[in-house]
């Protein structure tokens, strides 16, 4: 009995991409720290609430895309289009993941918190969600998505939520999010094309679409730029660092140009993503040394 119950949560966790939910809750609370300058009360609730409202939004996801999930090889394994679980219960877990994260940020932050966190779930699950089997464009508002939960942890600690600071963090966390869902959409073009998605290749020449990578690649460089030296930092030495990285990441970039091709795009994924985890480190550091 223990044995299948742990296989029946494995399957509920995998409806909640743990591994996207943990780095949403991890900026957050980067946007906590940044104004609270320490662990101070709220910081548990605001980070288990959004990791709870993001598992909901991610699982809702997975409801609203089942039968294109069984068109693709990556995703034909998930809960609901493996029929490892059925919809009503994957319906079930996401309600119980929305509950506890829309009581948790309510906690954490009051009402703006909250509303802000049901605001990001209307935005992916709905506008989001319907605009990308229509156009490849969905990125840009897909893109506002991670631009909210920092906002969500720095008025959370009593931040005003129009502050230049957050506003910045904001930005590079918006911009930066359009050259990682590209990534992902170019990495799996010919399956997003078989479950009838739009598609990179159908839209854009890989000339062009070399070019636009790396325009908004540079452009995510320049955010970090742009944040570092905003102010935002109160010490020179995490300022630099994040410039460094950034200046690093258009240079791998510049190289990545020419190798277009499936082998490749992982690695530049990557070299993405570090660059969102190294920033979101120096600014907890630098605000808990502050």
């Amino acid at each position: 009995m223990s044995k299948k119950l742990l296989q029946r949560a494995a399957f509920w966790l995998q409806l909640g991409k743990p591994h996207i939910s943990l780095p949403v809750s991890l900026s957050s609370l980067t946007g906590f720290l940044l104004y609270a300058k320490s662990f101070a009360p709220g910081w548990i609730a605001l980070f288990a609430g959004i990791f709870c409202l993001s598992f909901a939004s991610a699982a809702i996801n997975q409801i609203q895309e089942k039968k294109y999930d069984r068109m693709m090889a990556r995703t034909s394994k998930r809960p609901l289009p493996s029929r490892s679980i059925s919809t009503p219960e994957a319906w079930l877990v996401t309600t119980a993941g929305a509950l506890a994260g829309t009581l948790l940020l309510w906690q954490a932050g009051g009402s703006a918190a909250a509303g802000l966190g049901w605001l990001n779930i209307l935005l992916y699950n709905v506008f989001y969600t319907y605009l990308k089997r229509i156009t490849i464009f969905a990125v840009i508002p897909g893109s506002i998505v991670g631009a909210i939960p920092p906002v969500i942890g720095w008025i959370s600690a009593g931040g005003e939520p129009l502050h230049l600071h957050i506003f910045m963090v904001a930005m590079f966390f918006f911009i930066g999010q359009i050259p990682h869902t590209w990534l992902i959409l170019l990495r799996y073009d010919r399956e997003y094309q078989k479950a009838g998605f739009p598609s990179l290749t159908g839209f854009f020449s890989l000339r062009q679409i070399r070019a636009l990578t790396f325009v908004w690649v540079v452009a995510t460089a320049m955010s970090a730029t742009i944040l570092a030296l905003s102010g935002v930092f109160h010490f020179k030495l995490p300022a630099v660092t994040t410039m460094a990285f950034a200046f690093l990441l258009v240079i791998f970039f510049g190289r990545w140009l020419g190798k277009i091709h499936t082998d490749a795009i992982r690695p530049a994924f990557m070299a993405l993503n570090m660059l969102f985890l190294i920033v979101m480190l120096l600014l907890i550091t630098d605000s808990l040394l502050a």
